[in-house]
């Protein structure tokens, strides 16, 4: 409900991730009167689900756009101004960075104010009371940052003051439980949500892994990163790096993300993994070990050497063939990242 001093029908910037809690806080705000634009982050391999959060949008009303982020992401992973949690995760300033982008698009639209669905205390590091303020004032929203979920906890904000939202109609949730956001699901028929269990890639100490790697080796664009998630991952020397799919979903990716000078490999009958190296030009000992791994991962992992094919990307009809020479199991994991 707008306040009844308030002139106008106030516009919120709502990020919204697919989860409950930002898909409960683009509702609420819906219902207090906002005209809500819900803003999704596409990340190579963070925490959000676009399927999802476009599927809550719908499902709320709302109007919704796609914000890509960029090499600029990247950097922020690798050099974090306020640290990491346990692993790659810089979960403050990968916030900044989504609230100062989302800053802009508001400015952009004209919109009063960003919301969020952060609720205080659910996450350790990003979603404590000095964090929340530390995000506010490094984003030039003091004042028009509100998280309507917890804002009984928090101080008002300009948006609450000036009467564009009614504060008495705003929630006061806390802690890691979500019974309370469960049930109010429940009675709004809320749907199209994702449930928390997946997280950020980059709080995976494998996955971590990967990350350190490709800083440290190098890589040729940001697209390129996106493969991180996918498959099982060999570094075989400093020069060359290899990627094996484990299913057809895997192997479709690698495929539509490869650099074009990436050299493809598959078995004739193609019943194996899809394998993506890259790196330099290779030479028939790097393309013969890769393609051991690749016939280590087949229906043909106990027979006898294989030959398999390979190509570039760029020209995918100069078909070449070379013979396994299967790895053995130290080696693989000796190569594994």
């Amino acid at each position: 409900m707008i306040k009844q001093n308030s002139p106008r029908v106030p516009k919120g910037v709502g990020l919204i991730s697919g989860g409950l809690d930002s898909t409960l806080a683009a509702k609420v705000m819906k219902d207090l009167g906002v005209d809500v634009y819900g803003v999704f982050f596409a990340m190579p391999w963070g925490c959000c689900d676009k399927a999802f959060a476009t599927a809550a949008a719908h499902s709320i009303g709302i109007k919704f756009i796609t914000l890509q982020l960029d090499e600029r992401y990247l950097e922020i992973v690798r050099n974090p101004r306020f640290g990491r949690g346990t692993a790659m995760n810089p979960c403050i300033d990968c916030r900044i960075h989504m609230f100062t982008r989302a800053a802009q698009y508001m400015r952009h639209i004209g919109a009063d104010f960003v919301f969020t669905g952060e609720v205080i205390g659910q996450r350790p590091m990003s979603q404590r009371r000095e964090a929340m303020r530390l995000i506010e004032e490094h984003t030039g929203l003091q004042g028009k940052l509100l998280r309507p979920l917890s804002a009984q906890f928090l101080d008002p904000t300009d948006v609450e003051r000036e009467g564009l939202v009614d504060r008495d109609r705003l929630l006061s949730l806390n802690g890691r439980s979500r019974k309370e956001q469960l049930d109010m699901a429940e009675k709004f028929n809320l749907q199209g949500y994702s449930s928390p269990a997946g997280g950020c890639l980059l709080t995976d100490d494998n996955f971590s892994r990967r990350i350190k790697d490709t800083f440290r080796y190098g890589y040729r664009n940001f697209r390129e990163t996106i493969s991180l998630k996918w498959g099982r991952h060999y570094r075989l020397n400093k020069d060359f790096k290899c990627i094996a799919g484990r299913d057809k979903e895997e192997n479709d990716g690698l495929l539509h993300f490869a650099h074009p000078d990436d050299i493809i490999m598959q078995l004739p009958d193609n019943l194996g993994p899809t394998l993506i190296l890259k790196g330099p030009s290779a030479d028939a000992t790097i393309l013969a070990l890769c393609a051991g791994i690749v016939q280590r991962f087949s229906k043909y992992k106990d027979h006898p050497p294989v030959e398999a094919c390979y190509w570039t990307a760029r020209n995918r009809n100069d078909i070449h063939t070379i013979r396994a020479v299967k790895p053995s199991e130290e080696e693989l994991d000796r190569y594994k990242v």
